[in-house]
């Protein structure tokens, strides 16, 4: 006998994604994107998506918005709560906390903390419409994810992952099992995402012909132009 009530059987999850340039939301059945232009705000633009839009609906179980902002990893047994605005702001400048929040959260698979932020109006606004939304580090979640495709790979083989949202290259690296490499970089044309690729494949001396490069997300021309120079090439 089926069960009565007003409770749904599955729960309702949101994903609302933070870019510095717009943002997307999306749930298991359906995803919107929104790019602001240069000179627009972005939280004016957010916060017309919640008037009009009927996937920001209020009634979600489970929100999680995902910051792609610059972010930093510390060692574990290294981080002190205390330091970690001095070494954001060594790390990306001396400006790079204005107008921000910032956050912080373990990623225990790797033994490191993710250090973050996320525009300040911008997490004001979600959290007014939903204040039990928790905010991750895109890119620490990104590199959580792909440690767990890493280890089901038994092979000897190395490989470099690289993620690009048209503004910022972000790669990194893991060596048995412990997150080696991780940097993020402005590159906004594939001429200058080839380079830093590239470079960084040549500074961990890794194989043109035997290790393999991760692409995450479909880039055809990029994928196109690394052929040229690397045998194995995976998008995903």
């Amino acid at each position: 006998m089926l069960a009565t009530g007003s409770k749904r059987l599955t729960e309702q999850k949101l994903s609302i994604r933070i870019y510095s340039d717009g943002f997307s939301f999306s749930t298991p059945q359906s995803e919107r994107s929104v790019t602001v232009g240069r000179g627009e705000s972005l939280c004016r633009a957010l916060e017309e998506a919640f008037k009009t839009n009927a996937l920001l609906r209020p009634d979600y179980d489970e929100v999680d918005v995902f910051a792609d902002y610059p972010s930093t990893r510390i060692p574990l047994d290294e981080f002190r709560s205390e330091e970690a605005q001095a070494l954001y702001r060594l790390t990306f400048g001396p400006d790079s906390l204005a107008g921000m929040n910032m956050h912080y959260e373990m990623l225990p698979a790797l033994e490191v903390i993710e250090v973050f932020v996320i525009a300040t109006d911008i997490e004001v606004l979600i959290l007014k419409h939903y204040p039990h939304a928790t905010i991750h580090s895109y890119f620490g979640q990104l590199i959580n994810r792909m440690l767990t495709r890493d280890k089901r790979r038994q092979d000897e083989e190395r490989r470099l992952y690289a993620h690009c949202n048209g503004r910022q290259l972000f790669i990194f690296t893991y060596n048995q099992g412990r997150l080696q490499f991780a940097n993020s970089f402005e590159a906004r044309n594939t001429a200058n995402q080839l380079y830093y690729l590239l470079f960084v494949w040549k500074q961990l001396e890794m194989r043109p012909t035997k290790d393999t490069l991760i692409l995450i997300g479909k880039d055809k021309q990029l994928e196109q132009e690394l052929g040229k120079y690397l045998k194995h090439i995976e998008c995903v």
